[in-house]
């Protein structure tokens, strides 16, 4: 008999968070007294949050409701604002 595994494999990513600097120097020493690196402990505690938050059922769609409605006539407006001569796509020069 042969089995096969499928094995997934999610990677790494860098990212930049903005932490207040007590919770960071906390996090630190909590993570030394484990013996383990930062960013395995900020792993451990992010996925402890959202554990104990858990899921809240709620779709894409469900979300998209309770957005503010636009009336039509809104929508016309900014159909033919975006359509006109007079709008542009922003360029990345214009942001650097």
């Amino acid at each position: 008999m042969t089995v096969k595994r499928m094995i997934r494999n999610y990677g790494e990513m860098k990212t930049t968070l903005i932490l207040r600097d007590d919770l960071v120097r906390r996090a630190k020493s909590r993570a030394a007294l484990a013996g383990i690196p930062l960013s395995r402990f900020m792993e451990e505690c992010l996925a402890t949050g959202l554990k104990l938050r858990g899921e809240d059922g709620r779709s894409v769609a469900d979300w998209a409701q309770d957005l503010p409605q636009v009336s039509p006539r809104a929508l016309q407006d900014l159909n033919a604002a975006l359509e006109s001569a007079d709008f542009r796509p922003v360029e990345r020069e214009m942001w650097e």
